[in-house]
């Protein structure tokens, strides 16, 4: 016949194995304190970046720099310049520490951060990631300027040139004004024509001056990649996880030390 266990057992033999269970307890809690205190501190190093303002999503979408930045070969460039000896076990851990998220309610802004217990090797790491991605940015980035510089001085130079063509108009315009033959059915068609000439070539002027105004706000409002808050040295470490670990560690000693008990105990005897 199986025995039967019943609440009265079970808090009897948690009472009567109560220096058991916490004399486990305590010795978890012990060795995690010392391995907690044990651990190095561990540091966040970050940076604000503003990403540029022009024609690239491929360096100015927050998706795609965090896609760019996060990548094995983006970070093993940045990761070799700082440990050129190092194995691929101590990249992993590098790419790990990396965070790339972006600031809320703002699509041009983004959090570039490492943490590590190595404060100067964190700062060099930040300094890295973001010169690295300003100097590949910093191409494209050229290159859009210059299709706007020379767009605006072609606009500029057609503009120059359908001034000149205005005035020449005018010119005409004002002659056969001043004809003397300028009642004659044939002047008259002269004359209307040469002002339809004239309205046209002043539309063409107007649209060319709005495209200019274009140009010129577009090469206002384009900017490279920009940092908004530089990285500076952290003075204390990110929240302990001592806590945590202690927390683990007392509940694993608790479970360990009522099994103890119980094991002592004899309860789970075999079926006769």
């Amino acid at each position: 016949m199986d025995d039967e266990i019943d609440l009265h057992d079970i808090f009897r033999v948690l009472w009567k194995r109560r220096l058991l269970i916490i004399g486990v307890l305590l010795v978890a809690l012990l060795v995690a304190g010392v391995i907690s205190f044990a651990m190095p501190s561990v540091y966040r190093i970050s940076t604000i970046v503003a990403l540029g303002n022009f024609d690239d999503p491929v360096y100015t979408s927050q998706a795609s720099v965090r896609s760019v930045m996060l990548s094995d070969e983006f970070l093993l460039e940045v990761f070799e310049q700082l440990h050129p000896d190092a194995t691929g076990s101590k990249f992993t851990s590098f790419k790990n520490s990396v965070k790339i998220v972006p600031v809320k309610d703002n699509d041009n802004l983004i959090v570039i951060s490492v943490e590590t217990s190595e404060r100067q090797e964190g700062l060099m790491a930040i300094e890295k990631i973001v010169q690295l991605y300003a100097n590949r940015s910093e191409d494209s980035y050229n290159k859009q300027k210059k299709i706007l510089t020379d767009q605006l001085a072609d606009t500029q130079e057609r503009l120059d040139a359908i001034y000149m063509e205005i005035n020449q108009t005018s010119e005409s315009l004002q002659d056969l004004q001043d004809s003397s033959v300028s009642s004659t059915v044939q002047a008259e068609m002269r004359f209307s024509r040469t002002l339809d000439i004239l309205n046209g070539k002043e539309t063409q002027r107007n649209a060319l001056m709005d495209h200019r105004r274009d140009l010129q706000k577009q090469l206002v409002l384009i900017r490279p990649q920009k940092v908004v808050q530089p990285v500076r040295e952290p003075i204390s470490p990110i929240g302990s996880r001592t806590t945590l670990i202690l927390a683990i560690a007392g509940m694993l000693g608790l479970i360990v030390g009522i099994f103890a008990a119980f094991l002592r105990e004899g309860l789970w005897r075999p079926t006769e």
